[in-house]
Formats: C-alpha cells, structure tokens, sequence
C-alpha cells in the first residue's frame, strides 16, 4: 500500500500557487529535438509573474530574439495534459513527483524551482494552542489529502509523536475548499487550519486568527527539522518529460531564462505586482491587498533563482528519508531526478 497516496488533483491545484498562462493551441512541432527555434509546450495554472512578464511584453521580446515559443495552456487538469502527452513542462510540489510519475506513467525530471512550500497552522487567536500537539483529537481542516498535509505530517511525527493524517491517526482531518478553510476556524467549526496564508488574509490582519509556530511555514519547518538554512521545500518546481529535457536543452535553458526574468521582475515590482494582481493572492479589499504586500515582505515563497545546483538537490530530496522515516512514504516508492544547472543556481 503506498502511503503517498493519489493525488487530488483540482484540490492541490488550487492549493499551490496560483500561477498564470495565456491559453493557446499546442503545435505539432513542440516535441522536436535540439536545434535553434522551436516550441515549449507549457501548462500551468494561475500566476502573477506569468500575467506580469507577457502584459509587459517582456516575454515576446524574449520570444522574439531566441526564436523559440512558449505556448502556455491554462487548466486545473494539467496533470491529466501532462499524462495524455500534450505538455513538455508543468508544475508540481517537490515532494509530490513520485506519485506524479506513478499516476501519469511518465519518467520526468525537475529542471527549475518556484515556490518555496508557506502553508501554515492558522488558528483562532484565543486559542491557546502552540502547536498540533496541544489540539490533538480535534478538528482540523486540510486543503488536501496529500501535499503539505503529509509534510505536516511528517512534521507532527517527528516533533511531538502524534499521528496527524487523513483517513485515521489522532485527529480528524478534514479536506476543505482553500478559500473557505479560515471561515472554518473564523467560526469555531474546526480548532485548526493547514492553510495558505493569502486565503486567510483578512483573519490575520484583524488578529482575530494566529499562525502557530511562532508564525512559521512548512519551508520554515524543514529548515529546523530536515535540512538548516535549505531553501525549501517546493510547492512549486518546473517539471519536464525525461526524454523531453534531454533532447531539447536549448527550449529547457530558455524556460529558466524566462523565469529568471519573471522573478528578477518580481523582486524588483511585488509590491505593484500583487496590487496590479490581487487576485491571485487570494484578496479584493485594499486593506487585505496592503496586509499581503506586507506579509510577502518578510515571507516571500517566490525564489530568487530558478536554476539549482547539485547541492540544492541534494537538499531537497532529503524530503524523501523524512517522510519515509516518519511515515507518510512508502519506503519502496521511487525517488524523482534533479536536473542541476550548468549556468549554476542557488544552493
């Protein structure tokens, strides 16, 4: 029985970043081999940095002078695109790849990192709890099955000895619309949330909810717990087809040079950007809109460089031992290929 269970996959969609794409028809030329030109098949949902690069016309000009397309799909089934062959480059969590590769049957291999993993424990502020531990037995609501829930999970194990899943252990977990979760704990329904912080903007910035951990993310967790200082782990990685990558790596530099650009523009503009997009944050009202300028600004998920070297990767799978020390992996379960940069990267 695989203890990393199947994926939910409109409901970890919507969890991960919400990540944007222009919607085209693919051509029957993406899947060509190396050589100048050509086109990148890319599926993805919702994003920020995405809508920001092509309405500045910055991707058509990176287009333009390298010759190469990106023809991004948006959909909330991009494994089910990804599965059927009709995408080169999608996106996942880190830790998720495995059974990605079990339920599509494709080999694959991650050529860039994104997101960095910032769901957090909410709670409502008045709650005298510090952590999982002191409200076990209760309910709980998860955004999804598997995903952070398992790192979580893992997390729970580890620090406090409690079993903290779906479907059994010492709470009861249940699954939950993202933007609903922190209503939930809003109005006493369930004790806790595993939950993205921008859905529970409104909450937080009344003080009538808490983050627990003194305020820490599931990143900021692996860093304590699995790997100190590791940029880490991903909600959101670059994931190519094996084959794919190996015969194409002029599309495959390209890509990462393109959101090499995304995310110097986002450093260099978050705060117009989440402003310009608000949406995609999870919020409408400009007091909510100002509280997640100021919530990125000391918690940003976004990396700075797309590309990773071998030690980063190393890091990274180190996930893999965790969750099948403490549990929630089975210990047979594949593990899935890095592909570190020659152009360098972050460790």
């Amino acid at each position: 029985m695989k203890v990393l269970g199947r994926r939910i996959t409109a409901v970890v969609l919507a969890a991960t970043t919400a990540l944007a794409m222009s919607g085209c028809v693919s051509r029957p030329d993406s899947g060509e081999g190396g050589g100048e030109g050509g086109t990148i098949r890319f599926t993805f949902a919702p994003d920020p940095v995405w809508d920001y690069i092509t309405d500045q016309g910055i991707l058509d000009e990176m287009e333009a002078e390298s010759g190469i397309t990106i023809e991004a799909s948006s959909t909330w089934d991009e494994f089910g695109v990804f599965a059927g062959g009709h995408a080169d480059i999608v996106s996942s969590a880190s830790y998720e790849v495995p059974v990605i590769e079990e339920e599509t049957g494709r080999d694959t291999i991650i050529i860039g990192k994104y997101n960095l993993d910032r769901s957090v424990i909410i709670t409502k502020a008045d709650n005298p709890a510090k952590s999982l531990a002191d409200i076990k037995s209760e309910d709980v609501s998860v955004y999804t099955a598997v995903s952070a829930t398992l790192l979580w999970g893992a997390y729970a194990k580890k620090m406090h000895g409690v079993d903290f899943r779906t479907g059994g252990g010492d709470y009861n977990l249940i699954v939950s619309d993202p933007q609903q979760q922190a209503d939930l704990v809003a109005k006493g329904e369930v004790a806790a949330c595993v939950c993205l912080p921008e859905f529970a903007a409104p909450g937080l910035r009344s003080g009538e909810l808490k983050v627990l951990y003194d305020g820490r993310s599931a990143a900021d967790m692996y860093s304590d717990l699995v790997v100190e200082g590791h940029e880490g782990p991903m909600i959101n990685v670059f994931l190519a087809g094996n084959e794919w990558a190996q015969e194409n790596p002029d599309k495959v530099e390209f890509f990462l040079d393109v959101w090499q650009r995304g995310l110097s523009e986002w450093e260099a503009n978050k705060a117009k950007i989440i402003e310009t997009y608000p949406q995609h944050f999870a919020v409408e009202a400009p007091e909510d809109i100002s509280f997640v300028q100021d919530y990125i600004a000391d918690h940003d998920w976004f990396v700075r460089d797309v590309r990773f070297d071998q030690a980063w990767a190393d890091n990274e799978g180190k996930v893999f031992p965790f969750l099948k020390e403490t549990g929630f992996m089975a210990e047979d379960q594949s593990l899935p290929k890095f592909r570190p940069s020659e152009k360098g990267g972050q460790s």
